[in-house]
């Protein structure tokens, strides 16, 4: 504010009454106070005007970063972004060279406005000396490489056409953003410093985070992928026990937990089950003592429950700040199905060897009491009362001799000697053995056969399998109903069918259907389906039984003879 004139100060300072006196002073210096002087009203717009650009350099700051760092298509933001940057400095052209590969390798990551040739010998100059530049840190000019005395920009003396702006964020270097503009020398730049060297701090910022971001989406990436390609169910749940994520395998085995339209809506108690803890497994796994348990459970994820090898994690989730459960779960059907077939074959073996046992020490004496009995029967010739009772001794003899034939046939079955075989040819010859069978008790069998089911097995030992399936299932029908014979060609299968509308089994024994001495028939010895799986077993295939809503269907799998091209189904050459 401007002072008051010696003069008025005297005037002001009179204790006379006059206009000159104390009063009037004041008055006279309040107006002087007041009113502003000339170079005080000059300066507020030239302040002014001197503000307006340092405005827009912030405001155009603001948006580049807010821009760069809001948008998660990266390429559409730094074209945006360098389109920015030449028209607010008025330069011919700008671009982003980004280094990789330990800072070994340079690229272009985005151009505005710049040849390829430019951009290319900016590339190779910066690339081979950028490291060794005395000012390679600070904002240089391109030019400034190779001369005797490196310089930066506000030291150069000589003009130059490309400013190299590096780019380095903690230490690390990552790139260099390249400003086409002319300048005269360091007086013509010292206006743009403060600018770029604000975006210089700005831009390293947003171009790390851009790095750290897409390491983030490729690590997520890669672990999804992980997750995905695993052979075992990955899940896990949110704070109160809901499933937030399961891998793509998890919901292979476990439909319920497919097309979830929101976390949360299948619990891991109602997954998985566990007989000891019938009250829920969440809660106990929660505040249990380890941070890893492993067990067997019953997982419920689908139609049927399975058995499964559950093995959970407690994890401190940040992103929703608290404890939860991650859960690796495994298929054991497969591994249970192994288990209890090994055992089989091993109580099957020892059976067998038993069998064997037996069957050779009844067969001798057997044949003796035969051998007597016929004897007998010859020296009571003509005695019609006392010879039936010979015959009835022989025919249970007979029915003797075949259980053990059965019993040797199951404990030393023959080797299959495996050749071409037409199942048409094995149903036909069974239809006609089991003709007389089925016509004495009113049945109907019916068969079906593809041309192209062809197999690889022992035709002999097929037939028995067949006409053993077939029987029974004759003897398991009333009269006028059906036994229906169907074999196609599956894949690198065979699938033989044989379905019957009888009675059905019943349930107590349809688990144990193919174990040794077991038979639903009064005369049966029970060792048919078992000496048919066994040979079925003998040939790398599969024998199993549905049970239907009226009657049974059991479904004998062989392997299919190959294919050959250009001759049908036959032997490969």
């Amino acid at each position: 504010m401007s002072t008051t004139t010696p003069h008025k100060a005297g005037t002001a300072s009179s204790p006379s009454g006059r206009p000159g006196s104390r009063t009037a002073g004041v008055k006279a210096a309040r107006r002087v106070r007041t009113a502003p002087s000339p170079t005080a009203a000059d300066d507020g717009p030239r302040e002014s005007e001197r503000l307006r650009p340092l405005a827009a350099q912030l405001k155009t700051l603001y948006h580049m970063g807010r821009d760069l760092g809001g948008d998660e298509n990266w390429s559409d933001a730094l074209d945006r972004f360098l389109m920015a940057l030449v028209s607010f400095m008025d330069a011919e052209g700008a671009g982003l060279l980004l280094l990789s590969d330990g800072e070994r390798s340079l690229s272009a990551r985005a151009v505005f406005h710049l040849d390829d040739e430019h951009v290319a010998r900016a590339m190779v100059t910066i690339r081979d000396g950028w490291s060794r530049h005395a000012r390679g840190a600070e904002i240089h000019a391109l030019e400034s490489y190779g001369v005797a005395r490196a310089t930066s920009c506000l030291e150069r003396g000589a003009p130059w056409r490309t400013t190299v702006i590096p780019l380095r964020h903690r230490g690390r270097a990552l790139g260099f953003l390249i400003l086409d503009k002319a300048y005269r020398g360091a007086g013509d730049f010292e206006g743009d410093y403060h600018f770029l060297s604000t975006l210089q701090t700005i831009f390293a910022e947003e171009i790390a985070n851009a790095s750290y971001i897409s390491e983030l989406r490729q690590l997520s990436r890669f672990n999804h992928k992980v997750l995905d390609n695993l052979r075992s169910g990955v899940v896990t749940t949110d704070l109160d026990g809901g499933i937030r994520f399961a891998n793509a395998w998890a919901a292979e085995m476990c439909p319920r937990l497919r097309g979830r339209g929101a976390a949360g809506t299948v619990h891991l108690d109602e997954l998985f089950q566990h007989a000891l803890h019938a009250d829920g497994l969440f809660r106990r796994l929660l505040d249990a003592a380890d941070d890893a348990e492993a067990f067997e459970v019953m997982c419920h994820g689908g139609r049927v429950p399975f058995p499964a090898r559950l093995r959970v994690t407690r994890m401190h989730d940040d992103h929703i700040n608290g404890t939860v459960l991650v859960a690796i779960f495994d298929d054991l059907s497969e591994i249970k199905r192994m288990e209890e077939a090994m055992r089989r074959h091993d109580r099957l073996r020892a059976l067998g060897q038993l069998s064997a046992g037996v069957a050779h020490e009844i067969r001798n004496p057997l044949a003796g009491i035969a051998t007597t009995a016929e004897v007998l029967g010859e020296k009571l010739a003509g005695d019609e009362d006392k010879l039936r009772y010979i015959h009835v001794m022989l025919d249970e003899i007979q029915r003797l001799d075949g259980i053990v034939k059965n019993l040797l046939a199951f404990a030393r079955p023959p080797k299959p000697q495996v050749s071409r075989c037409r199942v048409a040819d094995v149903v036909e010859r069974v239809a006609s053995l089991s003709s007389d069978a089925a016509s004495a008790r009113g049945v109907v069998v019916s068969t079906a056969v593809d041309d192209d089911a062809v197999c690889l097995a022992d035709a002999s030992q097929l037939t028995q399998v067949m006409l053993n399936l077939v029987l029974n299932a004759v003897q398991a029908c009333g009269r006028d109903e059906r036994v229906a014979v169907a074999a196609r060609r599956d894949d690198a299968w065979v699938a033989i069918e044989v379905a019957d509308t009888g009675a059905g089994v019943a349930e107590d024994v349809r688990a144990s259907l193919f174990d040794p001495f077991v038979s639903t028939k009064t005369q049966g010895t029970g060792l048919g389906l078992a000496i048919c799986r066994q040979i079925v077993d003998d040939h790398h295939g599969t024998i199993a039984c549905e049970f239907l809503e009226k009657g049974t269907r059991f479904i004998v799998r062989l392997p299919a003879l190959p294919v050959v091209a250009g001759a049908g189904v036959g032997l490969p050459s």
